[in-house]
């Protein structure tokens, strides 16, 4: 008998808070387990958090049960739930105790041409016929910051004037939107056009970075970065050489109680199209030590040319 790493993916079929426990427990049903999650931290000092594809949710968020646009269900009952965390064996009832956990309504997925595209409040587009509605629920919205302003965005993850969106097909890669199906519409979170539009932030030659992806592994004693985006290059004259981008590491150090950042590499950085930059950063190193020995909270990617940066949670995997 033994405390062993587990995990579950299925549908919500219950959901239920004790406030009198300190803290308070939150249980969740799904597929025949029952999950149970508290506010905390790991043992090696992660923040245990509920997640949506766009933000983080307190407890008493996930437990709202207003019905998301479209849906009858009460909250997040009949949606999507993955919960990674431990089962101990000797306990009795089996109980899976979550670390992290992410839901969502459904998750589908649409991708091909867009082929309708018409001003009004709300925008009407579609994709393959599909009729899109931008959710503007704070639970699982396209814009956190602003949920009742919609935010659309072109390939290289900027957001753009949503007029600026063309019909059809002839761009190489396919508009996608994410999101789930309910009522008649696809209900999106994200909406990501196919070709580059017209940059929403005035003037347009802001400088802007966006982060596609950021993976970090543990691998015993080493530890692995994998951390790409695309920055904009309208603010530079013609035939300036490639920015300078670098990648960094944001931890918690108890003693200050600050985020403090650690170099890790500059990025690799080629031309992409007029306007655009792509920027990678694969980098494999020793393990830190200190406040850095565990997973970093944050990855951070500094435009060093124009002192800007931007930052995201990375995906974590312990090898």
């Amino acid at each position: 008998m033994a405390i062993i790493e587990s995990s579950v993916e299925g549908p919500i079929t219950a959901v239920s808070l004790d406030m009198t426990a300190t803290p308070p427990v939150l249980t969740i049903s799904c597929m025949g387990t029952t999950v149970m999650f508290t506010d905390g931290t790991t043992a090696n000092g992660r923040i245990k958090r509920i997640r949506t594809p766009t933000t983080t949710l307190s407890i008493q968020q996930f437990m709202d049960n207003t019905p998301f646009p479209g849906r009858a269900e009460a909250g997040f009952i009949g949606g999507t739930l993955i919960a990674e965390g431990t089962v101990d064996t000797n306990m009795v009832p089996i109980v899976l105790n979550a670390n992290f956990i992410d839901v969502e309504p459904s998750e589908s997925v649409l991708l091909g041409a867009v082929t309708q595209n018409d001003a009004g409040s709300p925008r009407q587009i579609s994709i393959n016929g599909a009729p899109i509605s931008m959710l503007t629920d704070a639970r699982l919205c396209s814009n956190p910051d602003n949920p009742g302003q919609p935010i659309y965005v072109n390939q290289y993850g900027f957001a753009i004037n949503p007029a600026s969106i063309q019909l059809g097909s002839s761009e190489a890669v396919p508009t996608s939107a994410e999101g789930y199906y309910a009522a008649g519409n696809f209900h999106a979170f994200l909406f990501e056009y196919g070709g580059s539009g017209d940059l929403a932030v005035v003037p347009p030659t802001t400088p802007q970075l966006s982060i596609e992806r950021a993976d970090y592994r543990e691998d015993g004693s080493l530890v692995h970065y994998d951390v790409r985006g695309f920055a904009t290059r309208f603010h530079l004259p013609n035939g300036a050489p490639n920015q300078s981008i670098d990648i960094y590491r944001l931890d918690f150090n108890p003693a200050t109680g600050l985020h403090e950042r650690m170099r890790i590499d500059s990025a690799d950085v080629e031309t992409r199209e007029t306007g655009y930059e792509r920027w990678r950063l694969s980098h494999t190193g020793n393990r830190p030590g200190g406040f850095r020995s565990g997973p970093p909270r944050f990855l951070m990617a500094v435009n060093v040319n124009e002192n800007f940066s931007e930052q995201t949670e990375p995906d974590i995997r312990e090898d």
